[in-house]
Parts: structure tokens; sequence; C-alpha cells
């Protein structure tokens, strides 16, 4: 077999050194021994938790490209029915805990967690009420219940089956069962909500109440519901139930803490730890941190001292040694040879031990610049069109000989254009990949987020947007109760400054027109000259949203709209979002450097013109008031 052909004709092993958690796709070959300390605390940490049922929190510091983010990636590829991992992504403002159950809920959700959790939980709940109805003599109580038990515990989905065919079932339990265990340790709400799984119209009334979005009345009366989870305090009671109702310890992963520092401030890390204690204290959790060495040695000052004292601080990564170097490569390349049974001469061919020990040796790379290194010769080769062994086959064992070897290494220039063009198409595929993001809901807040940030950088390079220029920016926090306000955008028109409201919703259009009347509302009130909506067009507001479209007849007698964004260019900024989120964790590569956030944010106004986007949304600010509003 032609080994040199292989390693030409098949996608770089080493090409990519950027780990990122995605359900989709899997993470990269794996050294176990590499960080092996690291990984045992963690699961020493999580088998705690279902042992003993009581929280843990570590932290794993190091700095860019150690492998911080690989190790949660296979943190969650280990799970195996041990435990439920739920990757948090960086959280962009002060509300915590909105944060964790709206991604937590997700994550459940897009691993097919979420499901099996709720029903292993009401099926608990039908066991204890059969035993009490049993123990009083209920005898019809019990006969419904053994109509819906099926086997034993293992076969939630099957008592699912069973209980979906008696819609009123699952209210009934709720009555009966909240005095019981296991309802009697859960938030009332979240048990009625459970309560009414049994009937399969309210199934997405359920997701939506659980990941805080906003709902319309008829779906919170679907649910026996009076409000929302529209309060940090809801949120958490919702996170609490949730870890507390897994019969697997749950492991929170929060990665990139320096990213969430940059993005809320002192004050929103200060109050974000002190949101973990609460759930330290109250649930069974383990609570997984990555932060880079340098970055936690600044944040650990905004941070309250009882997390500190809780938070188990594992020593840095170290870089690896040459023998871990070795066996880095050689788990890439096995990727190569694996699928057509080839055998290479030794591990690492074409690059002998020698070569390898002289770039530790003499560079002392992270895991991710070996890769990149060793990545920058196979393009040469590539280019070459032929394999060469570096060092003649590495049978020089001299240092002197095996830091020349490294010195060939050298990366050659780097086209940066061409590497932010391939970041950014990465990423674009991550969000079609990603199957929390598959649907307009689910990907609301990183397209408000990617909206805003667009426009941020107008502001800040004066650009203008379809003939206006944005000179003001205020994009409210959430606050502790009731929805995120609308942002609110000063513009510089050819007819004086104009304010802009605008809010992006994609969510059912059952609870639009809370939207589209806060926006009428602030028009009114001369808190915006003109308000826009922004909704993606896979998310249409039919006939029977009456009262939305009665608003939106409204907004447009007062110079207002509602925006349609086309799917693919929902994506695209969506897409942005994550690759901005990337940056700020310093996982964007422009050769072995890593691109600012300013930088592909940048690039991607320029080369990707996001800013047409977002034209039609701006320009109604540019356009001639209505009489009305230039009475007033």
């Amino acid at each position: 077999m032609d080994l040199s052909r292989l390693l030409l004709d098949a996608p770089s092993p080493f090409a990519d050194p950027v780990v990122r958690l995605d359900l989709e796709v899997a993470p990269p070959p794996d050294v176990a021994t590499v960080h092996a300390s690291v990984r045992t605390a963690i699961a020493e940490a999580i088998a705690t938790v279902g042992r003993d049922r009581r929280a843990q929190m570590v932290l794993v510091t190091g700095d860019p490209g150690m492998g911080k983010t690989h190790q949660l990636a296979h943190l969650r590829k280990r799970a195996a029915g041990d435990y439920v991992c739920i990757d948090v992504p960086p959280l962009k403002d002060t509300a915590p805990f909105g944060h964790l159950a709206r991604y937590g809920v997700q994550g459940l959700a897009a691993a097919g967690v979420l499901e099996r959790l709720l029903w292993d939980v009401l099926r608990q709940v039908a066991v204890a009420v059969r035993a009490d109805a049993d123990e009083h003599g209920d005898d019809d109580v019990v006969a419904r219940i053994d109509d819906a038990l099926v086997g034993s515990d293992r076969f939630a989905l099957a008592f699912r089956t069973m209980a979906q065919q008696d819609a009123e079932l699952g209210p009934l339990l709720y009555k009966r069962g909240r005095r019981l265990p296991p309802l009697s340790t859960l938030p009332a709400d979240f048990g009625r909500v459970l309560g009414r799984i049994t009937d399969r119209e309210a199934e997405r009334a359920i997701v939506d109440w659980l990941r805080a979005a906003e709902l319309a009345d008829e779906d919170l009366a679907l649910l026996g519901l009076e409000h929302g989870v529209d309060t940090e305090a809801r949120a958490f009671e919702v996170v609490r139930a949730l870890c507390i109702s897994s019969q697997r310890p749950v492991v929170l992963c929060l990665d990139q803490l320096e990213s969430i520092a940059g993005l809320i401030g002192s004050e929103g890390v200060a109050r974000m730890f002190t949101a973990l204690m609460e759930l330290y204290q109250q649930a069974p959790v383990a609570i997984v941190l990555m932060c880079q060495t340098q970055q936690w040695v600044e944040l650990r000052r905004e941070v309250p001292q009882a997390a500190v004292d809780r938070i188990r601080v594992l020593p840095p990564l170290a870089k690896p040694t040459a023998d871990e170097a070795l066996a880095i490569i050689a788990s890439r390349l096995d990727a190569v040879w694996a699928p057509s049974g080839a055998t290479s001469p030794y591990p690492t061919w074409p690059f002998p031990a020698s070569a390898v020990r002289g770039i530790v040796e003499e560079r002392r790379p992270t895991i991710r610049g070996l890769l990149l290194e060793i990545d920058a010769h196979l393009t040469e080769m590539r280019r070459a069109g032929k394999v060469t062994e570096l060092g003649g086959g590495g049978g020089s064992s001299s240092i002197e000989a095996a830091v020349g070897v490294a010195a060939a290494l050298a990366p050659p220039p780097v086209d940066e254009q061409a590497a932010l063009r391939a970041a950014r198409d990465r990423y674009r595929r991550v969000a079609d990949d990603r199957r929390e993001l598959g649907t307009p809901a689910f990907r609301e807040e990183l397209l408000r987020h990617g909206v805003i940030d667009v426009l941020e950088h107008a502001m800040k390079r004066g650009a203008a947007l379809g003939g206006v220029k944005v000179t003001a920016i205020d994009n409210p926090e959430k606050p502790k109760v009731g929805p995120r306000p609308p942002a609110v955008i000063t513009l510089e028109t050819a007819g004086g400054a104009r304010k802009l409201a605008i809010d992006v919703h994609s969510s059912e259009p059952r609870s639009t027109h809370r939207v589209l009347a806060r926006l009428r509302d602030m028009v009114d009130e001369r808190s915006a000259d003109r308000a826009v909506l922004v909704r993606e067009r896979e998310a249409p507001l039919p006939e029977s949203a009456k009262r939305s479209h009665e608003l939106l007849d409204e907004l447009a007698q007062r110079g207002g709209a509602l925006i349609w964004l086309e799917e693919e260019d929902a994506m695209r900024l969506v897409a942005a979002e994550l690759l901005l989120d990337a940056a700020a964790s310093a996982e964007v590569l422009v050769g072995s450097r890593n691109a600012s956030r300013d930088e592909v944010l940048a690039f991607l106004f320029d080369h990707d013109q996001l800013g047409e986007l977002l034209v039609p949304m701006v320009s109604r600010g540019g356009d001639a008031l209505p009489k009305a509003a230039r009475a007033g």
C-alpha cells in the first residue's frame, strides 16, 4: 500500500487544532495519558455527586491551546449514560439563571436527554402515588396507574407511550403526589408542568416554559400556570429542579470564563458566581469551569470568597512533554491509516521522534502549537507532491540534529484573509449542524446578539447603513422580573437624530403580540421615534394570530414595521456570533496567532457585508416621520 499517496490524498489530520463543543461532530483523537490527573479529578467530582448527592466545583486552568476545551469534549463523550453533560455557552448578560435555564434545557433537548429525564421523574411520581393509593384502598387509582406502568424503571419511554393514552393522568399524579417525594422536593410550578406532559398538545409549551421563553396566555393556561419563567428566581428553580430530578449526576460545563468576564464585567462575574454558589448549595451538581491561567489570577479578585473557598482549583495544564507530543501526533495519524488498514513504519511516520523532540525542546509549544507546526510541514509536502521523512528517517539522536530539523519546520507565511474565510466557513457549518440551533426559537437569542454586534461595529467605524449612521446603542440587560426590553439605537439621518427601537422574536407566534405591544408603547411614550421587530421567515405569523396582526397595523401607522429575515441570512448572523464567541476565547487562529474579536468582526463586516442584512431594519429610522409623530 502506498503510504505516501494515502497521506497526501487524505484530509490533513492536523488541520483543525481548535476543539469545538458540537454535539454533531466527533471530538478529535484523544490521548488519555495527556492531562490524566485532570480527568481523574473531574471523574472523582462527578462520582461524588452521584454517590453522595453532594455538589462539586472544579476549575481547570491553562494557556490557550493547552487542551481545556478538549477535556470538555471528551468529558461529554465519556458520559455513556453515567452522567448528563451540559455545555453552557459564554454568558452575555447579568442574568445567569435565565442563561442556564435557556441553554441548559436546549442542550438537554438537543442531546435527547430532556425527554427521558422528565418521564423518569413522572414515572417515580406514578410509583409513589400508586403505593399511597394502594395503602388507602383507592383501587380505581391503582388500576389507572397500573395501565400505564410497564416493566421496571428502565422502561420510562414505554411508560410514556402508555401514559399518553390518558391525557389527564399527569394532572392526577400531580394532585395526588405533590405531598409525596419526589414532587414534595420540587417547586410547585415545575410539578404542575411535569403533570401536563401526558398531554401531547402541551409538549412544545413545556419545553418553552422550561427554557424561559415568553409564553402566550393560552400556553400558560394549557400548563395550568399564571406566569412563565420570567424572573431569575424562577429560572433558578427550573435549573435546580432539573438537577434534583435527574437520576444521573448533572455536569454543567462553563468554558472560557475569561470571555464571559470580558462580556459582563466585574459586577456580572460576581453575580454569576453568586448564582453558581446558590446552585452548588441547593442541588447535586458538578460544575466544571475552564479559564486561562493568567486570566483566573485577575478574575478571582471579583469572585465572592465563598465561591473561591469551594472551588477545587487544579494545577495549570502543562505543555506536552516529548513523549506526549509523539503520542498526540501518532493518534492523529491513526485516523489516516486505520480506514485502509495500513501500517506505517513507525507511529509518527513521516515525523521521526528526533524531529518531534527537537520541536518540544526548542520551542516548548502548546498542544495547538505542536499541531500547527506539523500541519505546516505536511502542507509543504502536499505542495511539493511528495512525502519527505524529516531528518532522513529519524536516525539522528543528537539534540543538535533534532533542533536543526525543528528549525526547518518553521511555518510558512500565512494568508490571513484565507485563514479568516476558512474560520467563517467552518462556523457556518457548525451553525447548520448543531441540532439545538435547528429552529428559529432556539437561535433567537444568538440572532439578537448578532444584530447588536454588527450595529456596534458600524457605530465604531462610522459606517453608514442604508444611508444612515448609528451614533448610540442602548441595549438593556434582562431585568430581574419580566422580559428583556427592546434595544434602542440612535441614528444620524438627513432629517436629524432618530431613535429606533429594535427587538428580535422568532418564538411561538402566540406570544409575539406581547413583543409588538412593547414596541408600540415605546413609540407612544416617546422612548423611540420608530420601532421594528425582526423575525425569521421560518417562523411566520398565521392569520389566527389576530392580535399580532392588529398590533402590526398600529406599528405601521407609527412608521414601524415587521422585518422578515430569510433563514440563510439569519444563519449567517448566528454563525457570525458563534465565531465571535470563539475569537473572544482565543480559538480563531491566523497562522499561529489568535485573531481578536474586533479583527474577526471587521472581517465579517467588510467581506461578508453583514451590515447589508440590517439595512431594511435601519433604513426605517431614516424615513420621514409620520405626521402624527411630527405634530407630537
